[in-house]
Formats: structure tokens, C-alpha cells, sequence
């Protein structure tokens, strides 16, 4: 699932930034209770987001959804080395 951030919050998951997008295991249960809260309401935190759309509109997201994401920013450091 994919999570636009309204308002900055600081979770155990880690820190949900404004006006950023991330993708977010929604079968995680820890993830779960703590997104769920924050999507409820009129002026809710965390807004809900579909594949299509963000495909549509090119939308760039943080991944964090596990160990896929373990060796992000390993090909900046490869280019340095040079």
C-alpha cells in the first residue's frame, strides 16, 4: 500500500515525513496498527494511495516494506569508489 504523508509523524515504524510517499507492507501487523489510526478522519495524516496512481503520476516513494529495500543507496557509494 502506498501512504502520502499530510502532516509529519514520528511512529515506531519510523518517521512518516510531509509531502513525501511511502510504500508500506499493509499484511505487516505492526504496520498496520500503527497506519490504521492515522488514516481515519477528515483531516487524516496518511492518505491511501493505488499502484495506478502513482504509476500515473510518476510518483517517486520510500520503500519500506522490508529486506528489498536492504541495499538501497548502494550504487551511489560504488561510484564514489572510483
Amino acid at each position: 500500500m502506498y501512504l502520502k504523508v499530510n502532516s509529519t509523524r514520528h511512529t515506531v515504524l519510523g518517521t512518516f515525513r510531509f509531502g513525501c510517499v511511502y510504500k508500506v507492507n499493509e499484511k505487516d501487523a505492526k504496520a498496520r496498527k500503527v497506519i490504521k489510526p492515522l488514516m481515519e478522519g477528515d483531516d487524516a495524516p496518511l492518505k491511501r494511495l493505488t499502484a495506478k496512481q502513482v504509476q500515473a503520476q510518476s510518483i517517486k516513494y520510500l520503500d519500506l516494506t522490508g529486506p528489498a529495500n536492504e541495499d538501497a543507496g548502494e550504487e551511489e557509494s560504488e561510484e564514489d569508489g572510483d
